[in-house]
């Protein structure tokens, strides 16, 4: 079941040339700037990458003992030939191949094995042919339901894994124009509900992160405040952005426009 992490951040934007408004004037005279969507299909964490133990299978591993077996056979032979040339006479010609085929094939063996040791591969957190389902729209007040389904990514590199994020971060923004004493305006993105979505399998191999998001409605305003309140709705993006846990902090990897439907 996804879990819900509820919470409210606002960000406002700076003051910009034509976001000013005269005094009087309503947030529909002025309006918002178009939403900037990103609908990527592929995608990569940017978080550090973790590594592991590669399994080789059982051929690379003989073919990797018989490698090793030719490199001591021949660091044993140079090392029995510095021996015979310990007998002195012209005995010591051998220490002119025994020295250079003892210390390279011995060099060898032992860069070998310890590389064997320490190798190991990446991990690459990555998605492909990304699709976000988010219906027709939503109303405030009620339950919307996101999912997006996606595949794990191929591998890039030689040497390296990929695989799928366990869980995505899903937030509900609401981007509004808020005014001020002196007739400016500002653009604020709030956090609206945030759910934590994470993964399931589905059928040929996709994957499926589904949660469910809603935003509160505002207290009931007052006859008086009819006409700002209708005002205030024109003037109100809706969003959906999708994070990475795994970086906090950090930029939505798609962000996804929402349409609002009349109130039931």
């Amino acid at each position: 079941m996804p879990q819900r992490h509820p919470s409210i951040d606002l960000v406002a934007h700076p003051h910009e040339p034509h976001m000013r408004r005269a005094p009087g004037e309503s947030p529909r005279e002025v309006g918002l700037p178009p939403l900037q969507e990103q609908l990527p299909t592929e995608w990569t964490s940017a978080a550090p990458q973790a590594t592991e133990r590669a399994k080789k299978p059982i051929s690379d591993w003989v073919a990797w003992l018989v490698a090793l077996a030719v490199l001591l056979f021949l660091a044993t032979f140079g090392f029995q030939a510095m021996t015979w040339a310990l007998r002195g006479g012209w005995h010591w010609l051998w220490m002119a191949v025994g020295l250079p085929v003892f210390g390279i094939f011995s060099v060898t063996s032992v860069t070998m094995v310890v590389g064997r040791l320490r190798e190991r591969r990446r991990i690459r957190v990555a998605l492909a042919n990304m699709s976000l389902e988010r219906g027709e729209g939503f109303r405030v007040g009620e339950p919307l339901t996101l999912r997006l389904r996606a595949t794990v990514a191929a591998a890039a590199h030689d040497g390296e894994r990929t695989v799928a994020p366990q869980r995505i971060v899903m937030r509900l923004m609401r981007r509004s124009l808020r005014g001020e004493a002196k007739g400016g305006g500002a653009l604020v993105d709030e956090c609206c509900d945030e759910a934590v979505a994470h993964r399931e399998d589905a059928r040929e191999g996709r994957l499926l992160y589904a949660c469910e998001l809603c935003a509160s409605p505002a207290p009931a305003a007052g006859a008086a405040d009819a006409a700002d309140a209708a005002d205030a709705a024109d003037a109100v993006q809706w969003s959906v952005e999708l994070h990475d846990p795994a970086v906090a902090g950090g930029a939505p990897f798609l962000v996804a426009s929402l349409r609002r439907l009349p109130a039931r």
